[in-house]
């Protein structure tokens, strides 16, 4: 397929970063924080070496920071927490999006194998995209609970806190905190919320000073994803919210230390911003949706599409005609082949959700199906994600500490 050509003379320019075990990436991370924490995991060298400085750790604190790309931390000045503390560059999971990177977490699996692969996933049960995050059917909001679905229709594979041996708890802002999503991936562990930075720095502090034995708590903030939704990645509202995220840290660290306990944080984000132009739409009596068994499902950047028995070849042809300025479009085949979503091979669930072909952006633009309720309201977001541009798969790996830390390799 010619779009296959393209696509690998992007990842040589640079235009695109093209995800590799060559180099160290979220779930190396998540891998080497949970094998600390009791989770036998075979870990490859990097992660190896990152697990051998938290093993021996009471108290470890993971940090989720959503869309908190490398390029928001190089913006913050030398001698600011975040960049003292910054070890390395990652790359984030691919397609570079929450949904995708925090059931990474849950599992210490590539897309590949968990199959939540955006935002809105096929689910072969319902005949179309799923919300993840809202447990919803797309088309129309009905809770997939009443329709009988669990969340384990999404999340086929176990989530890792079920075996860690540190007392484990999750830490959330109040508005997730008891969602079907949430529920299922703290796997029984206990679930705080919180509602300003002092809240979330208060019981961590409370957890290092009166538990007894190891712990482990994960940490999300929603900031700066959604201040970069709404104002763009440049945006002076996006880089207070980094600078906030920082104070709250410097203030953690300084109370963790006051402690006298052993503690690290680990921190990264699941993904950077990228500005959005072209907004692209594919209406719902769109003659291409013609050539389709279902509904398009993916995300702003990544979208799968399940072609009807003979029809591929027309709906490629006629997908390039309209949107190949601004997507490749290759074969499920060849992203397998190309391990966009991880090394190896695709599980069952993952074919069965990618359907027959993937298109991926080319740079800045965004494209969503309008057959869906809401899926209008990204015209309204200035910057987005789940792409494979530089600015959304370069993250940091941020690791604090009570002792100083060697420096890692680049």
């Amino acid at each position: 397929m010619p779009d296959r050509a393209a696509l690998l003379g992007a990842f040589e320019r640079g235009a695109l970063v093209r995800p590799s075990a060559d180099q160290m990436n979220f779930v190396d991370v998540v891998r080497a924080v949970a094998h600390a924490s009791g989770v036998p995991f075979d870990l490859r060298e990097p992660a190896r070496d990152l697990a051998a400085q938290l093993r021996e750790t009471k108290h470890l604190i993971f940090l989720l920071a959503d869309g908190m790309g490398i390029d928001l931390v190089d913006r913050l000045p030398r001698n600011a927490w975040l960049r003292r503390h910054t070890r390395r560059v990652i790359n984030a999971p691919f397609p570079t999006t929450t949904t995708t990177a925090v059931t990474s977490f849950a599992t210490g699996e590539y897309t590949s194998r968990h199959a939540v692969s955006g935002w809105w996933v096929h689910l072969p049960q319902i005949q179309g995209p799923a919300t993840v995050f809202q447990h919803d059917r797309a088309r129309d909001g009905v809770s997939l609970s009443d329709l009988g679905l669990s969340v384990e229709e999404f999340c086929r594979v176990p989530p890792v806190l079920r075996s860690m041996t540190r007392d484990a708890e999750f830490l959330v802002p109040t508005g997730i905190v008891e969602s079907p999503f949430t529920t299922h991936i703290s796997a029984g562990r206990p679930r705080r919320s919180y509602r300003t930075y002092g809240q979330a720095i208060d019981e961590i502090v409370r957890r290092v000073e009166e538990s007894e034995g190891p712990t482990f708590t994960y940490w999300y903030t929603p900031s700066p994803d959604s201040e970069a939704h709404d104002e763009g990645s440049a945006g002076e509202r996006v880089f207070s919210a980094v600078e906030a995220l920082n104070g709250a840290l410097e203030r953690l660290s300084t109370r963790l230390l006051d402690s006298r306990q052993t503690w690290k944080i680990v921190g990264t984000a699941d993904h950077g911003h990228l500005e959005i132009t072209p907004h692209l739409e594919l209406g719902v009596n769109d003659a291409l949706l013609e050539n389709l068994r279902f509904p398009p499902s993916g995300d702003m950047r990544v979208q799968f599409w399940h072609t009807r028995e003979e029809q591929g070849e027309r709906f490629a042809s006629a997908f390039r005609t309209r949107f190949g300025e601004s997507f490749y479009l290759i074969t499920a085949q060849e992203a397998e082949e190309l391990e966009l979503f991880g090394p190896g091979a695709w599980s069952d669930h993952m074919r069965e959700r990618s359907g027959d072909y993937v298109s991926i952006s080319k740079g800045r633009a965004a494209l969503r199906y309008a057959g869906i309720p809401g899926a209008n309201g990204y015209r309204r977001m200035r910057s987005g994600h789940s792409g494979l541009s530089p600015a959304e798969m370069r993250v940091p790996l941020i690791v604090g500490g009570e002792d100083s830390l060697p420096e890692y390799d680049t």
